[in-house]
């Protein structure tokens, strides 16, 4: 459900409205970001979860990414959401996730119960607003959802990329797939968790291919060797998550991911076996005549 400040609904609605919303997502980074993806977040999910959310089926809809099937096996009941309707439309008419939900809403104002998820996946989502405050907004909302125990598994753009702000300003003259909008820094991030009552447990950083530049590279290659390309596109990407082991990983990384809980319940202080029995007399008392 990635989000925009102006009118989240109808900007992702007309994202949803192309022909090809995907267009620019090569068949092996797909499959590349999906098992990251899907790797990273079967370690982070809590075991026996019976009710989790994914706060936007972009993929699921239109994408050969998609996350929810994969991730079926570790919780009872998936609910996926997305702001735009068309999306929610077209992610329920492909799934094929026996008694999954799907539901239209802002994820800043999310129509569940607090308290009643076991798991949240929010795989860059709330990186599409302009603002900051709307961000922090949307986190605070998806800790309300939160049980005790209950954990949000969130990544975002990384801004310290620095292919990342061209195209963030080619997104502002409508020159890129959608809207790419605030994102934290790793440090922001988890004070921003903090301050919603989560406690994070783990982070890392997602994705080495060189934003922008790769995709166009990979959209030249299809188009001059269609599926001949696969051998030099996957040698590619395999180069590309080389750069994890570099020193320089903290620029080169597209997306910080993190795993936080909410922490259970403090137990209550012990009671004393018999509240309404009067203390026993001391010694003192006794030698008083009391």
């Amino acid at each position: 459900m990635k989000s925009v400040d102006r009118n989240p609904a109808s900007e992702w609605d007309q994202v949803a409205s192309r022909a090809h919303p995907s267009w620019y997502l090569d068949p092996l980074v797909a499959k590349q970001k999906q098992d990251v993806h899907v790797n990273l977040f079967q370690g982070w999910m809590p075991a026996s979860a019976s009710r989790a959310l994914k706060t936007d089926v972009f993929e699921e809809a239109f994408g050969a990414d998609a996350l929810l099937e994969r991730l079926a096996p570790l919780c009872q009941t998936w609910i996926g959401m997305d702001v735009a309707a068309e999306t929610v439309r077209q992610a329920r008419a492909r799934s094929e996730l026996h008694g999954a939900q799907f539901l239209a809403c802002d994820v800043r104002h999310v129509p569940l119960r607090s308290g009643s998820l076991d798991a949240i996946v929010s795989n860059s989502t709330l990186d599409h607003f302009a603002e900051q405050r709307d961000f922090e907004t949307a986190i605070a909302e998806l800790a309300r959802l939160l049980g005790p125990g209950g954990r949000l598994l969130i990544t975002v753009d990384n801004p310290r990329n620095p292919l990342l702000w061209p195209l963030r300003w080619l997104s502002r003259l409508r020159r890129s797939p959608f809207a790419l909008g605030y994102t934290p820094s790793a440090t922001v991030l988890r004070q921003t968790l903090q301050r919603a009552g989560l406690q994070v447990l783990d982070t890392c950083r997602l994705i080495h291919n060189p934003r922008g530049v790769s995709t166009l590279l990979f959209l030249a290659l299809r188009r001059l060797a269609g599926p001949r390309a696969d051998p030099l596109i996957q040698w590619l990407l395999d180069a590309f998550a080389e750069l994890e082991r570099l020193p320089t990983r903290g620029f080169t990384a597209c997306f910080l991911a993190a795993c936080a809980v909410r922490p259970p319940l403090a137990a209550p202080p012990p009671q004393p076996a018999f509240p309404n029995r009067p203390a026993a007399p001391s010694a003192a008392d006794r030698s008083n005549g009391r």
